[in-house]
């Protein structure tokens, strides 16, 4: 079997953490790399042993060799990265948020569908080992019918020797993302962890209906610690209220600027029982699960669950090897050996697919409407161009 080969776009997180995790899935190997100058491809190609680097994506995107796009960068530029390779016949892993507007967002998906090509969005989470077996529960009838679901996403802001800022923009592991609190940047903490969520929530309970909510920017000033000081141009916080067309409701509470962070937390409550999600950070392989259901409860408080263990088979890659617990790469090693079953088979879309960031990206957008408003939006209407 012929090796599939990527081409990374982006020396920060797409080379160092995302394109990583390809060690793990069988014949796939990171062939190219670019940046924005040929010096700097140049420099991360030696670093990560990437065999070729190119100065700018249109140029990894014309080499023959390359047939798959791992597109990285702020939104406002990527869109058109995206566009260009699927033009040139390449699948496409993209990061969130997924596009800058619902056009160029349906632009996305529909030239994916019409030339055959595999898109998968870059959203781990529902690749993590506790997700993955709380759906395996779900399936399995553990939640009985669904009711309703609480996600909060809380990231860091730090204040250390007179700096004030959110660890996502200068967190000390990827280069500084100075430009997350530019508007032109189509960035913003509901856009981006707002998608985030919405796919979690839809990989559950399927597809929503309509949605109201709103968005602030609490840190009006950052102090970086090079002494750097930036007024944000965008929201560092944003609430919603979701309903699904199948009936329920949720909430989703986000932000990358909180002081003393708890991270990540997935509570959902159907008519069999109740389960939970909880990570320290940004829902890592290291998120746990706990499991409660309806049955008597053994205290007054009404709990008689316990967090389970997850099993190992969770943590396994292609080829039978199993991870560390906890191991960062799990949920990407798994995404991208379902990305590379796609391709080779023509079988179906990848998940998370084109498709399904289409439909997250336009109730992401719905909810930008509804601040607008001030009113309920339907989703329906956002995809319908309305």
């Amino acid at each position: 079997m012929s090796k599939l080969r990527f081409g990374v776009v982006g020396k920060n997180y797409t080379a160092k953490f995302v394109s990583a995790s390809l060690k793990y899935v069988p014949d796939v190997e990171v062939s190219a790399i670019c940046t924005t100058q040929a010096q700097t491809a140049r420099a991360a190609a030696e670093e990560l042993g990437i065999p070729k680097a190119y100065g700018s994506a249109a140029e990894l995107i014309a080499d023959p060799s390359i047939d798959a796009v791992i597109a990285g960068g702020r939104p406002s530029v990527r869109d058109e990265i995206v566009e260009a390779a699927l033009e040139a016949g390449k699948h496409v892993y993209n990061l969130i948020p997924f596009a800058t507007s619902e056009p160029k967002a349906r632009r996305l998906r529909d030239l994916a569908k019409r030339n055959g090509l595999v898109g998968i969005a870059d959203a781990q989470w529902t690749w993590v080992p506790a997700l993955r077996r709380m759906r395996e529960i779900q399936q399995e009838g553990g939640l009985g019918e669904f009711w309703t679901a609480s996600l909060h996403l809380y990231l860091a802001m730090v204040e250390n020797d007179g700096a004030r800022y959110s660890t996502c923009s200068w967190s000390g592991i990827t280069d500084p993302y100075l430009w997350l609190s530019e508007a032109s940047s189509g960035c913003s903490a509901w856009r981006n962890f707002g998608t985030h969520s919405i796919l979690n929530l839809t990989h559950f309970f399927g597809e929503i209906e309509e949605v109201v909510g709103t968005a602030n920017t609490f840190l009006k000033e950052m102090i970086l610690p090079d002494g750097t000081r930036i007024r944000p141009q965008t929201d560092d916080f944003g609430h919603a209220i979701v309903k699904f067309k199948n009936g329920g409701v949720a909430n989703i509470n986000v932000s990358w600027a909180m002081a003393d962070a708890p991270g990540y937390r997935f509570e959902v409550c159907g008519s069999k029982g109740r389960m939970l999600v909880e990570d320290s950070y940004f829902c890592s392989a290291a998120a746990r699960l706990y499991v409660g259901d309806a049955s008597q409860p053994s205290t007054f408080d009404g709990r008689n669950g316990r967090w389970v263990e997850l099993p190992s088979r969770l943590r396994q890659v292609a080829g039978g090897q199993t991870l560390d617990e906890g191991d960062w790469l799990i949920p990407y090693a798994a995404m991208f050996t379902e990305m590379a079953r796609a391709i080779r088979t023509g079988e179906g879309e990848a998940h998370p697919s084109f498709s399904e960031a289409y439909h997250a990206h336009c109730a992401m957008e719905a909810v930008v409407r509804s601040m607008q408003t001030k009113s309920w939006v339907k989703v329906a209407d956002i995809e319908s161009g309305g």
